[in-house]
């Protein structure tokens, strides 16, 4: 009775070479599968198969370092051809390695590795081949800096790895690979510096990684949502970059990156609400500019969620608190508009987005028209037909743009959310509700934790902290690693503070 594939999974090769190959051959589908192909040689009178995919391997490697090396080397008559003899003596590839479990195999191969089976020999070499098209490093696309690095992350992790070695050149560097998801696995990289990141942190993105149980994993963003420590947080607990240079940073003041093939930006965590409001070009410019843009991020930030349900608290329920001027403006410009300011707020913050989606959707030559035009148009259409009242575009207006000032794209639809829910009680209740609402978020942050590290840390609970944080204060003054780095790392950091 023939083996199903999981028993063939789970097996160990044989010293059969033809019952080794129908068994990749089955578990590969090579009566359907083009793909595959399994080339045939002979080296001392011994049969060899080198087993790969075509297109997820070079062929030129393959061609060269392993068929040409089997083809044109001499050796001895009698030599007794194992896997070790054939690594040693034939292969000129440098990465290399022996391995005995099918399923690991099969698993190496369809990654673009070439497994090398010998008859009367249980184990395979598997050498590295890969050579896939992959796209070269370019330009970041959402994290744009004035002053910086311009390179970003690809979708290739070995190159990604490759370029965070480059900012950060220490033996030290730890990176872990493994290999997530139970049916269509993903190769995952945990990057860390040894002695700086705390070793409960590593073991603990360490132990959630390797409990993924999904058939599938689509990249960093599942891997994200499957090992975050609350999945209905609003906010997220872990910074998504596509820049090596700020992944570096992260890795320096010890957190733990994660990158995964196919994702062309990385996972930092643990983080802290603070994190979500740096950007690169804060560390590349002088300490007084990063401090000022910081506070503009802050400002933004604030305008973003509470302005909108201020404007609507004020002008509904607390009149007498704006000037005279001021309250006539906004009378006589909603004299003829037929909703009501929730409403009103409600279409406008629903057509700004709706225009903000449709840009970045559609093909990049007419993106950029559709936005500003589509504003234009639509702002100046509602406001002839005394839709909506001059003073609320200029509100969405400067809403819009305090979230566009906010570096993390998940943070900022985050906020939107939150800005939602502040109108909705800045509708019911007027400013208490903004209070109440603003309340409710602050516990919120409270409870929220990333790795379990409490997100509005060092500030509460409050710790010893690099000065690096809300203010970004002059170099010589940042000596220590943040407050989650390890102890030994911080014990060393304070004993340079003294001396």
């Amino acid at each position: 009775m023939p083996a199903s594939q999981d028993e063939l999974l789970r097996s160990t090769l044989s010293t059969e070479l033809s019952r080794n190959i129908e068994c990749f051959k089955t578990l590969l589908n090579s009566e359907l599968n083009s793909d595959a192909h399994f080339r045939m040689l002979t080296l001392c009178g011994t049969e060899i198969c080198a087993l790969y995919i075509e297109g997820m391997a070079d062929d030129k490697k393959i061609s060269d370092f392993v068929l040409r090396a089997c083809a044109e080397r001499e050796l001895p008559t009698k030599t007794t051809l194992d896997v070790r003899y054939l690594m040693q003596n034939v292969m000129e590839i440098a990465q290399c390695e022996t391995e005995d479990r099918v399923g690991e195999i099969l698993k190496q191969v369809v990654t673009g590795m070439t497994a090398v089976l010998i008859d009367g020999c249980d184990e395979a070499a598997l050498l590295e081949t890969r050579g896939y098209p992959a796209r070269p490093v370019n330009r970041t696309t959402n994290e744009s800096v004035v002053i910086g690095a311009q390179e970003g992350f690809v979708e290739n992790l070995r190159t990604n790895m490759t370029l965070l070695r480059r900012y950060v050149p220490s033996h030290r560097l730890i990176t872990e690979c493994l290999s997530v998801g139970v049916e269509v696995p993903c190769r995952v990289s945990m990057v860390y510096l040894d002695g700086v990141a705390d070793e409960r942190i590593v073991s603990a993105v360490r132990d959630r990684l390797k409990r993924i149980e999904a058939p599938t994993v689509h990249g960093l963003g599942a891997i994200q949502q499957l090992i975050e420590d609350s999945p209905w947080a609003l906010l997220p607990q872990m910074l998504q970059t596509e820049r090596p240079d700020r992944a570096a940073s992260c890795v320096m003041d010890g957190q733990v990156v994660v990158l995964a093939d196919n994702s062309p930006y990385a996972l930092a965590a643990p983080i802290t609400l603070f994190h979500q409001l740096h950007a690169s070009d804060d560390s590349f410019a002088r300490w007084q500019y990063g401090s000022f843009l910081r506070l503009i991020r802050i400002a933004g930030m604030l305008i973003s969620v509470f302005l909108p349900g201020l404007y609507i608290a004020l002008t509904d329920y607390h009149m007498h608190l704006l000037p005279l001027s001021l309250l006539g403006s906004i009378a006589e410009a909603r004299a003829n508009v037929p909703f009501p300011i929730l409403t009103e707020i409600l279409i406008m913050e629903f057509s700004f987005y709706l225009i903000n989606e449709a840009g970045t959707r559609i093909p990049q030559q007419i993106g950029s028209a559709l936005g500003i035009v589509g504003a234009l148009i639509l702002g100046q259409a509602a406001v002839s037909a005394s839709i909506i009242s001059p003073i609320l575009i200029i509100i969405v207006a400067i809403t819009g743009l305090g979230n566009y000032a906010i570096p993390d794209y998940g943070f900022g639809i985050g906020l939107v959310i939150c800005r939602l829910f502040v109108i909705a009680c800045g509708a019911a209740l007027g400013l208490y509700g903004v209070c109440l609402s603003a309340f409710v978020m602050l516990v919120s942050l409270c409870g929220m934790h990333s790795l379990g590290i409490p997100y509005l840390a060092p500030l509460a609970p409050r710790r010893p902290h690099n000065p690096d944080l809300l203010l970004r204060l002059p170099v010589w003054l940042q000596r220590r690693p943040m407050f989650f780095a390890s102890q030994e790392s911080l014990a060393n950091s304070e004993r340079k503070a003294v001396h």
